[in-house]
């Protein structure tokens, strides 16, 4: 910020909401859906996502001079699909207790219950904390949760219990964002039920966890712009448990797990065998989730494997029947959202 924008924004004081964690940008995306019908954001509200290792500075400056400052942290680990707890590295949170020690007495802090790194956080402040999550003990809690062409859980909150829709949109990490935005909302004084009814316009972010219409009658299940071990594995669960006539995985290399790659891809083809009809990799290392299929049962006649996008786009598209629900996952690297642009509806 030049001199001019801050005596602008010293004159002004507005509130301000700071997300970080590896679930930011979705995070903040629920939060400006369930805000933007009440507030002027940009003006009155002023939203930011960020890693915080290059801005530090710049976000205590902001926070100290906010008339309501707000800080929320989604997760620092890997989410796991099978339970509800799981840790991240101490020293991803560092900045983030660097920024917390500048937040007045009078600001908020927002924590994912589940993440035991994010929620220790909270020892040492003096903050009016807030936390969220699935584990028993968070003050917005999911629960209930079903699937369909979308995502219905309960949202738990001091005794009251309102039902949260969010249409064409999985996983946990859209959970955990609704819950966040929920907590956020709560700070300016909206209830539950205004809550619920904005988060029916949030429409997540492409490339993450999104049912979006394909060509021939189909539907994809994009989460074409990142993947872990974890959010992979979670993605093709969620395949499994979603109605279809048929279902295809579309699976390109997992990046950056290190010297257990080879294990790691055949894990995640083990799951596969057990959800999908039939398996396209794209990669050097997907060819071990093949091998990891086709270990757990899968023919060899179900499983077509590319080293390349454009080796095997056509047959794909080829493959694809009307009513087919299809999995698009991959790093990021990887550039699974060409094929997702190949075969989407429009």
């Amino acid at each position: 910020m030049n001199f001019i924008s801050k005596i602008k924004f010293i004159l002004k004081r507005p509130k301000v909401i700071i997300v970080t964690g590896k679930g930011r940008a979705s995070a903040k995306e629920a939060i400006f859906q369930v805000l933007k019908l009440h507030f002027k954001i940009g003006k009155d509200i002023l939203i930011f996502e960020s890693d915080l290792r290059e801005e530090i500075r710049q976000f205590e400056w902001l926070i100290k001079n906010s008339s309501l400052p707000v800080l929320v942290v989604s997760q620092v680990g890997e989410i796991p699909f099978d339970k509800d707890f799981f840790a991240g590295e101490r020293e991803d949170t560092l900045e983030i207790r660097k920024l917390t020690k500048a937040l007045p007495v009078f600001g908020y802090l927002i924590l994912n219950f589940d993440d035991e790194t994010v929620r220790e956080i909270k020892d040492e402040t003096n903050l009016k904390e807030i936390t969220f999550g699935f584990q028993e003990g968070a003050d917005f809690r999911a629960t209930d949760i079903k699937l369909n062409k979308g995502t219905n859980f309960k949202l738990n909150y001091k005794g009251s219990i309102v039902p949260v829709w969010l249409e064409k949109l999985f996983g946990k990490e859209q959970i955990y964002s609704a819950l966040a935005s929920a907590a956020v909302g709560t700070i300016f004084d909206l209830n539950l039920v205004e809550i619920s009814q904005a988060l029916k316009n949030y429409k997540g972010l492409p490339g993450k966890m999104r049912l979006i219409e394909g060509i021939k009658n189909t539907l994809i299940l994009d989460d074409s712009e990142s993947a872990t071990l974890f959010s992979m594995i979670e993605a093709i669960e969620i395949l499994g448990k979603i109605e279809a006539k048929r279902k295809i995985a579309v699976l390109g290399d997992v990046i950056g797990i290190g010297k257990y790659t080879i294990e790691a891809h055949q894990a995640i083809g083990e799951h596969v065998s057990k959800n999908a009809d039939l398996l396209f990799t794209f990669g050097q290392r997907a060819k071990f989730i093949a091998q990891g299929a086709q270990e757990r049962g899968m023919t060899i006649e179900r499983i077509f494997q590319f080293d390349k996008i454009d080796q095997g786009k056509l047959k794909l598209q080829d493959e694809i029947k009307e009513g087919d629900l299809i999995l698009i996952d991959g790093s990021k690297e990887m550039e699974m959202r060409k094929i997702v642009e190949e075969i989407k509806a429009f």
